[in-house]
């Protein structure tokens, strides 16, 4: 079991690797770090939108404890794939090819955003592969009309800004600007994704602890679907961190990691006979 995390404990940045794989009808850039151990490993899908680079923050902390595996998703980031995937059913295909490739075969599962919807449709879809499940701000919901949401989301960056260091900014920036700039229909496709995308007929079927982690005050994702996802989901537990945005997962790793790590601490209690 990993090393467990108490109240108060200093987050420590870990080494990660950029790595390559060649899959069936592509090669991935994947960020990985930490050691393997009796835990599964995190996996651990970004938003649509951009690519892992802006979440190396919480990346490093995330392997602290964990091995942690991130890949950039098809048509996205450094993926060679052209083409952004229909919808988030498609994407469990590809990533179950790319654990296949790795040979892992379960996984804590977190996504962010459009991450988050691909980690429900695995974990609903594919319940072997899925020891926990923690979505953070995610789409799976239709959110509404472009202009509303175009809004909530330039006001939800305002917001945040000025709490935000320079450099996580610039990679979410530089990440977002290389899929505009090189994926544009793909970025294209996985805006009407985010709006019109309706996952919860899948969220009865999810079997794999799960927590719905969120920003209060996300202005872009509001937290109201937040409560549709952990009621939807059967014994999902919720958390909204109060005063968090739509990107606290990347800008705010000393806030999200701790409490994904007292999660899963939670969980592979459960999941050890003779430890309550």
């Amino acid at each position: 079991m990993a090393k467990s995390f108490e109240q108060g404990d200093c987050l420590v940045n870990c080494d990660l690797s950029e790595k390559q794989i060649d899959l069936e009808d592509y090669r991935t850039t994947y960020l990985e770090g930490g050691e393997a151990s009796n835990s599964d490993p995190i996996l651990f899908l970004h938003g649509w939108t951009i690519s892992t680079a802006p979440y190396r923050e919480s990346l490093k902390f995330l392997c602290q404890r964990y091995r942690a595996i991130a890949p950039d998703l098809p048509g996205f980031g450094k993926c060679t794939y052209p083409k952004c995937a229909r919808d988030s059913a498609s994407y469990v295909n590809c990533i179950v090819s790319f654990l296949e490739a790795l040979n892992i075969q379960k996984v804590h599962a977190i996504g962010h955003s459009g991450g988050g919807s691909i980690a429900i449709a695995l974990a609903a879809t594919r319940p072997s592969l899925v020891s926990s499940l923690i979505i953070s701000d995610s789409t799976g919901i239709p959110l509404g009309t472009l202009p509303k949401v175009a809004l909530g989301r330039s006001i939800d960056m305002v917001m945040q800004t000025p709490k935000v260091r320079v450099i996580p900014m610039l990679r979410f920036y530089r990440a977002m600007l290389h899929n505009w700039v090189f994926n544009t229909q793909n970025m294209i496709q996985c805006t009407r994704l985010a709006l019109n995308e309706d996952l919860r007929p899948l969220l009865p079927q999810i079997k794999s602890p799960a927590l719905v982690l969120w920003g209060g005050s996300d202005r872009f994702i509001p937290v109201q679907l937040a409560y549709e996802f952990s009621q939807g989901i059967p014994g999902a537990r919720l958390i909204a961190a109060q005063g968090e945005h739509h990107e606290w997962a990347m800008f705010r790793p000393e806030r999200f990691v701790p409490t994904i790590f007292d999660f899963l601490t939670e969980v592979e209690k459960m999941e050890t006979p003779g430890i309550a």
